[in-house]
């Protein structure tokens, strides 16, 4: 069993779509393999889970196929892009273990192989 952690920072805009669009179809392929994955919302990446998460959105169908690894998002960084509140309101979970960033370094500790998209 590989132990993955899946970060996302890019956006549902121009490419950045593609890449949350595949990070979800991976993310989706090791869980139905029986891997332990966790996904992790960061910096820009804070906005793509916001919108994915309305039932409206294009991708929302495969974010709920993957759904079930989320860790969290970084509190920050939704702060900053201005969805934190909203993210909250939806039950996301906030990592603020590293001075209020999401600690990447925890997910090593727990011997995983990070892959960014």
């Amino acid at each position: 069993m590989n132990r993955i952690a899946i970060i996302i920072y890019s956006k549902l805009e121009g490419s950045g779509k593609s890449a949350v669009y595949r990070a979800m179809m991976f993310a989706e392929e090791l869980i139905r393999a029986g891997d332990d994955v966790s996904i992790v919302f960061d910096g820009a990446g804070s906005t793509a889970l916001a919108a994915m998460i309305k039932p409206e959105h294009d991708l929302h169908r495969v974010w709920t196929k993957a759904s079930s690894a989320l860790c969290g998002v970084c509190s920050y960084c939704a702060k900053s892009y201005g969805v934190h509140d909203e993210l909250v309101a939806a039950g996301m979970p906030m990592l603020v273990d590293d001075r209020g960033h999401a600690s990447l370094r925890a997910l090593v500790a727990e011997g995983r192989q990070i892959i960014t998209f």
